[in-house]
Order: C-alpha cells, then sequence, then structure tokens
C-alpha cells in the first residue's frame, strides 16, 4: 500500500495521460482483483462421464491454447520501455511492468496461474480417461501427448 500510494502521490505530480493510464491501471487491477475474488474456487467439482471425458478434456486444451497465444500477444503490447534519458517516467513505467507483466503477482502471472490450473485439470481428464479404458492412442488424438507444452 505504501507503493500504491507514493505512486500515486507520483501520479498527481506528472498529471496528464501517463496520471490517468496509471490511474486507469489501479481501477483496473481493484476491478479483476475483486472479480477473482468472485471466482469459485478449485474445491468445485466437476463431473465427466464415459461419454464426456474426451470431450471435455479436448475444450479444456483446447482454451489453454488460446488464453497462452492472447497473453503472448498483450504481453508484447503491455510492456512500458522507456529511452534512458526518459528518468521522469520511469517509476511509473517500472510500476506499471511490475503490475501487468513482471511481477510475481502482475496480471500476466494470474493468468499463468489459471493457465496452470487448467493444465492440472486436462491431466485428471486424462487419467479419468485412461481408468474408462480408452487407450493411449484416443487420449493423444483428442488431449495431445502427455506434458506436451501447450
Amino acid at each position: 500500500m505504501e507503493q500504491e500510494t507514493g505512486l500515486l502521490g507520483a501520479v498527481a505530480a506528472a498529471g496528464g495521460a501517463v496520471g490517468k493510464a496509471v490511474g486507469d491501471m489501479f481501477m483496473a487491477e481493484k476491478q479483476l482483483t475483486d472479480r477473482m475474488a468472485a471466482v469459485p474456487g478449485s474445491g468445485q467439482q466437476f463431473k465427466v462421464e464415459k461419454d464426456t471425458v474426451l470431450q471435455a478434456g479436448k475444450l479444456i486444451n483446447d482454451q489453454i491454447v488460446v488464453l497462452r497465444d492472447a497473453l503472448e500477444q498483450a504481453l508484447a503490447h503491455l510492456t512500458v520501455r522507456l529511452n534512458d534519458a526518459d528518468e521522469v517516467n520511469a517509476d511509473i513505467a517500472d510500476a506499471w511492468n511490475s503490475r501487468l507483466v513482471d511481477g510475481a503477482d502482475s496480471y500476466s502471472a494470474r493468468v499463468e496461474q489459471y493457465i496452470a490450473s487448467l493444465s492440472g485439470l486436462v491431466n485428471q481428464l486424462r487419467g479419468a480417461a485412461r481408468q474408462y479404458e480408452f487407450t493411449e492412442d484416443e487420449v493423444t488424438a483428442a488431449l495431445g501427448a502427455a506434458g506436451a507444452s501447450h
């Protein structure tokens, strides 16, 4: 909170478009945090049956690919790069990059965590498919090779 307060003071001093952009960033972060808190936790049950296990796994696996592609494209446009002579905006750019791209609790890190949870779900569905006695070829055809990067 101290960093945010100090940054808001810098924003007030900077004013203009940079100040508005940083203010918008803080507002967007609050909205994302509120929405993430409302999302059901990992304890939620996901039930599949023999007839749907491969289909469900494929849908989730496909979503992982879409999310990864979207994240990679977004990251290319979200990182703020300043020239070395721009000392005035350096702290603001660092804070922006930390919140959106670089920080352990950044938006991109949260998306990566979500992708990892989806990958874990696909692995559980892969195991369920094997328990339903689907062949390894059938599982691989629907879900791709185990451990393959998405």
